[in-house]
């Protein structure tokens, strides 16, 4: 018995050991300094699952868990950034968030990483961000925030693999970093309000934007980004543009089904949905009981984190009061005050709504949106079909997929009508097709074999694990530009093609010029009575 009992052990032993082996407690930092809620939010289950696995996590962020039990886990509070936010005049505000048009759309990307480099540097500045400097912890890895370079010179600083992680894609120059090809017709960059079919005008937008965009970042981005990173995190850090090229993956949270089909090189892992994996929070009783008597059905509305209804044009707020009020429906409006004025009675408004327990609440039919992400993978998980108000950065296209799916309808935030909103609604409640897209859509979306937080899980490890991914670099980066283009060749071929028409020229020249000189010589008298003629 003794024996069997000692057997046990051993083999209890051996097992443990076996597991230790893949157990490897490490060091992460993880930093997204930029202030939107929707982002963050598509984070936290990142770092607070790397803490529940035993890794110790430091993650910089203005939206900090708070969360005592996490004990691997350690918060940089960068929530002062949402302070300034608000600081900024509602009139930049509504430019940064409004529909750029075509000449607009270069103005804004100028203003943008002008607004990104500033809150770089006051994020450097913060006393939380300074304790992170001049301490003495080392990292096994750091994941940086993939929409602006600043934050990627921290794996340089610590001298381990970078891996990038975006809440939607990546732009142009965010893609070029890992080789990626990104053609401006079937790539277009995510900031771009394009559709799927994108007419004459919409190429014509992205290929100048494609060339446009690179030249702005290579030549002003860039090096002013490397100036604050020598400044904040000292002069002997390597060329940014050097730092975000040895990154080793980016995450980026986008679908084939949901987004445009692009061509990815292996360091691109697409997690297809991370903000997902959370808990729904339970409704409050007043909102709970409003969404169980709208039996005939409910209407949810929410321009989300960013553009807040109380923004609205006045236009437009009457508009949506005079058509949700004369509708059959209930209609739940996020709205940021206490009161609304000429607010109809079948209308509940709410400062802060659970987004995905509303979707998912029976009565709940139709989701009015702008077309961001995260709402537009909670609606789709719901099964909810949407009308759509897209405003910036991915928004028009993501409206489009709901569109091109039969799952929704698109309308303009700042010329739509009542007409056009009351007879979209109707279309939408009166007809089942738009439900049962919005079913096959879901379907196709999260039939996967490993969920969106699970593939991000494993990957990060996987860097971890192997020091780095540099075996999944793209072989791009490491040619020059004239190469990419095939300048050479394209320089090698115009030059033999005009060899080869030069000798063909000289071939037939000197020909014609022989059979002359022998007709000449055949026939010298009718040379001779032509000439007399001419005279």
């Amino acid at each position: 018995m003794w024996m069997l009992r000692f057997e046990v052990h051993i083999a209890t032993i051996s097992v443990l050991l076996l597991l230790s082996k893949n157990i490897h407690s490490a060091n992460i930092l993880f930093v997204s300094v930029f202030p939107s809620i929707s982002h963050q939010k598509a984070f936290q289950p990142v770092w607070k699952e790397l803490s529940l696995r035993g890794h110790n996590v430091h993650a910089v962020t203005p939206s900090p868990l708070g969360d005592p039990t996490l004990t691997n886990l350690t918060e940089y509070d960068l929530s002062f950034l949402y302070e300034r936010l608000n600081s900024i005049p509602q009139e930049d505000k509504q430019y940064v968030l409004k529909k750029p048009s075509f000449p607009i759309v270069f103005l804004k990307d100028i203003y943008m990483t002008y607004m990104f480099s500033k809150l770089s540097e006051i994020s450097f500045k913060h006393e939380e961000m300074q304790r992170l400097i001049k301490s003495d912890v080392k990292f096994d890895v750091v994941i940086a925030e993939w929409l602006f370079p600043t934050m990627s010179a921290f794996g340089a600083k610590y001298q381990c693999p970078l891996i990038g992680i975006s809440s939607l894609g990546a732009p142009l120059v965010g893609l070029d970093a890992v080789g990626n090809p990104s053609h401006p017709i079937s790539s277009p960059d995510q900031n771009l309000p394009v559709t799927r079919d994108m007419p004459f005008r919409e190429r014509l937008m992205s290929a100048l934007y494609s060339v446009y965009v690179r030249t702005w970042y290579h030549l002003v981005v860039l090096p002013r980004e490397d100036g604050l990173i020598k400044k904040y995190l000292g002069e002997d850090m390597p060329y940014l543009g050097d730092i975000e090229r040895n990154v080793s993956i980016l995450l980026l949270n986008r679908s084939p089904v949901f987004h445009r089909v692009m061509p990815v090189v292996p360091a691109i892992i697409e997690l297809g949905g991370i903000s997902l994996n959370r808990t729904k929070p339970k409704l409050d009783l007043e909102l709970q009981k409003f969404l169980d008597k709208s039996t005939q059905g409910a209407i949810y509305f929410s321009l989300g984190s960013g553009l807040k209804s109380i923004y609205l044009s006045e236009y437009v707020i009457n508009i949506l009061l005079d058509v949700f009020g004369k509708l059959p429906y209930n209609v739940l409006f996020k709205w940021e005050n206490d009161t609304l004025p000429g607010k109809p009675d079948n209308v509940f408004i709410s400062k802060w709504v659970p987004q995905l327990t509303v979707l998912d609440h029976p009565n709940v039919k139709l989701f009015l949106m702008q077309g961001g992400l995260q709402s537009s993978e909670e609606a789709i998980l719901a099964e909810v079909p949407i009308i759509g108000f897209p405003t910036h950065s991915d928004q028009t296209f993501n409206v489009d997929t709901f569109v091109k799916y039969g799952a929704g309808l698109g309308l303009d935030l700042d010329y739509f009508t009542a007409e056009e909103l009351n007879s979209s609604i109707y279309e939408i409640m009166t007809n089942p097709s738009y439900k049962e897209n919005a079913k096959t859509l879901a379907s196709l979306m999260y039939d996967q074999p490993i969920d969106g937080l699970k593939r991000a899980i494993w990957w990060i490890e996987y860097v971890i694990r192997h020091k780095g991914a540099k075996h999944l670099r793209s072989p791009i980066l490491d040619i020059p530009w004239w190469q990419y283009f095939m300048l050479d060749i394209i320089a090698f071929l115009l030059a033999l093609l005009c060899v080869i028409l030069t000798a063909v020229y000289l071939i037939l020249k000197g020909v014609y010029l022989f059979l002359r000189k022998i007709l000449r010589k055949l026939f010298p008298k009718s040379d001779k009575a032509n000439i007399k003629k001419k005279q």
